[in-house]
């Protein structure tokens, strides 16, 4: 896309009428935006064409979604929930600070599940729209997978980028945690809290992410970054019996392209500390949303998911030596799962537990919990289609601070697998 703007083919205002259009087509079934001003967005993009400077810019008129935890000025950031209707911001968060100065365009706000907690927004899933797309970045995935944009950023405090990218069908890309940065957005839980991207590939997932570091997309994504197999540690977890078996069959099928290709598999088992981490990733979500949320919310408890009060409750109830006791478990993981991974590429693991479940929901986060506790960089590619023409994903899970490399990896295995195919546009009412 920015290869064409920058050789002329068409301008930035052609290239949003053309998501106008999409937009118009989706929406009314997909419910991805909990913002959208067409206006605002034909004026970003004659902007665009104006400027001079503009096409060295590395995002010079893409539009980009953003999940509505992240401020906006002068664009409502409601958090996903009536306490905060009408919340209008008068600065930018710095993630958004970033991707304005690299030249985006702020497409909409995308919806998100409450207080990017449970209780799921509006959308659906663009696949099957009684199916949910995830959560809690809902809408960021559900709008990249429809093709109304072509990228957006999200959050994850469990599962909230790696799921809804697995269900929808897309590239969900978090770093390791602190490389983007999460000044001007909702905090839940800070020790856990991360930043990500989600695009149709790889490179524009990892590309995204850069700019949103404050980085040079080159620098994570170097020409030979995807030379040579990686060598692969499949991890299937102790919560394998309960996948799927579409999903576990899907799983097997890629480990057997991607050892074909060249990769070297295997099989590792989970270390019982790390194997036991959930119980130590839900004592520190917990108390920190109780720290964080809680406060926002006085008077406001009518307004508010009973899943999101009993979070509360249970985070009130933890001691102060509980919750000291749990962030010490969690460095102990940290330096197991550094131990544990040495000597791999990365680790392959499964996303979710299979194709997403029925809209009620946003589904399990279990096989992202563990890697977002130690905060390791994560990405979930599509693998292919389950019984009920759903995604399925694959995810790999690299080295702290081996971004980079994580990147490289999951060209590389992007390449080896087949094409994802994309879901098919709503029909038109007559």
């Amino acid at each position: 896309m920015l290869d064409a703007l920058s050789a002329g083919r068409f301008n930035v205002a052609d290239l949003v009428e053309r998501q106008l259009a999409a937009y118009g087509m989706w929406e009314p079934q997909l419910h991805a935006f909990a913002w959208f001003d067409p206006d605002v967005v034909k004026t970003a993009a004659r902007e665009a064409d104006a400027g001079k400077a503009g096409p060295q810019q590395p995002l010079h008129g893409v539009s980009v979604g953003i999940k509505d935890i992240f401020d906006t000025a002068g664009i409502p950031t409601e958090y996903g929930s009536p306490v905060f209707k009408g919340r209008t911001p008068t600065e930018d968060a710095r993630a958004v600070t970033r991707l304005v100065a690299a030249g985006a365009i702020v497409f909409g706000k995308t919806v998100t599940a409450e207080l990017a907690y449970f209780a799921p927004g509006p959308t659906t899933n663009p696949w099957n729209p009684r199916r949910t797309p995830g959560g809690s970045s809902m809408g960021s995935a559900a709008a990249v997978a429809a093709g109304v944009i072509p990228c957006s950023i999200g959050t994850q405090t469990n599962g909230s980028v790696i799921r809804p990218a697995a269900f929808c069908g897309v590239v969900g890309f978090k770093p390791t945690a602190g490389r983007l940065p999460t000044e001007g957005a909702l905090r839940f839980s800070p020790s856990l809290d991360q930043v990500g991207s989600f695009a149709r590939d790889v490179l524009g997932a990892a590309s995204l992410a850069a700019i949103v570091a404050g980085d040079s997309p080159a620098d994570w994504t170097p020409e030979n970054s995807s030379a040579g197999p990686p060598a692969l540690a499949v991890v299937r977890a102790p919560e394998w019996d309960s996948v799927e078996q579409a999903a576990r069959l899907n799983f097997d099928h890629c480990l057997a392209t991607l050892r074909d290709a060249g990769a070297g598999l295997h099989e590792l088992e989970m270390p019982t500390v790390i194997a036991q981490a959930l119980a130590v990733h839900r004592t520190i979500m917990a108390v920190e949303a109780h720290q964080y949320i809680g406060p926002l919310l006085a008077g406001a408890q009518s307004l508010v998911s009973p899943q999101m009060l009993a979070l509360l409750d249970e985070g009130a109830s933890v001691s102060g030596a509980a919750y000291r006791d749990a962030l010490r478990q969690r460095d102990l993981i940290r330096n197991e799962f550094d131990r544990w991974s040495a000597g791999f590429d990365a680790i392959i693991a499964p996303p979710a537990f299979g194709e997403a479940p029925d809209i009620g929901t946003t589904g399990s986060p279990t096989f992202c919990t563990r890697w977002t506790l130690v905060g390791a960089p994560a990405i979930t590619l599509p693998s292919g289609l389950g019984p009920n023409r759903l995604p399925l994903g694959l995810q790999l899970v690299g080295h702290m601070d081996g971004d980079s490399n994580l990147i490289g990896v999951a060209r590389w295995v992007e390449t080896a697998l087949p094409p994802m195919q994309r879901p098919n546009a709503p029909r038109r009412r007559s």
